[in-house]
């Protein structure tokens, strides 16, 4: 009786971190989303400078303002985006299914349900952005979120799989 009252609090304390993590998540991504597009190109260009810095002090260049640099950053920044897109959604795949296997035994209709909560939350987030002065609603994002959150479920799928057999042997 008390293995099955200390899973049931388990559980409970996993799905309310999960849910604050997931709302912390949505908020986050809300408010990037709401980033004029200068501002949004400014971030993306600060994280572009700054890994093109570490990248030059790694290999002993010393040149400041370099012009190859400023030309470098503008296709890193779009690799910068996209993977943030893939990576906000990857979380909250991961978290959102955390807590469907948690409570549900339906595996395969579970992954189902969070996997079109992902593809509807990237393609609210991009009607968003639409509104944004700058900004500009992008199917193929929606995608990226969307390929986020099924790597995210396959991760914890996986991770699951593992605890499983370990478990049993």
């Amino acid at each position: 009786m008390f293995k099955n009252l200390d899973e049931l609090k388990k559980k409970k304390l996993y799905t309310i971190v999960a849910v604050i993590l997931l709302t912390a998540m949505y908020v986050i991504i809300f408010l990037f989303s709401s980033e004029s597009g200068e501002e949004s190109s400014d971030l993306s260009a600060g994280i572009a400078d700054f890994l093109y810095g570490i990248y030059y002090r790694l290999i002993g260049f010393e040149g400041t303002g370099d012009p190859v640099l400023v030309q470098q950053a503008s296709p890193l920044e779009a690799i910068i985006r996209k993977v943030a897109h893939f990576t906000e959604y990857f979380i909250i795949g991961f978290l959102s299914y955390g807590i469907v296997v948690m409570w549900y035994r339906s595996k395969w209709k579970g992954r189902g349900l969070v996997l079109l909560q992902v593809f509807i939350s990237g393609a609210l987030d991009e009607f968003h952005q639409y509104f944004i002065p700058g900004r500009a609603a992008m199917f193929r994002d929606v995608l990226i979120d969307t390929a986020g959150g099924a790597a995210g479920i396959l991760l914890l799928v996986i991770w699951l799989d593992g605890k499983k057999k370990i478990r049993d042997n």
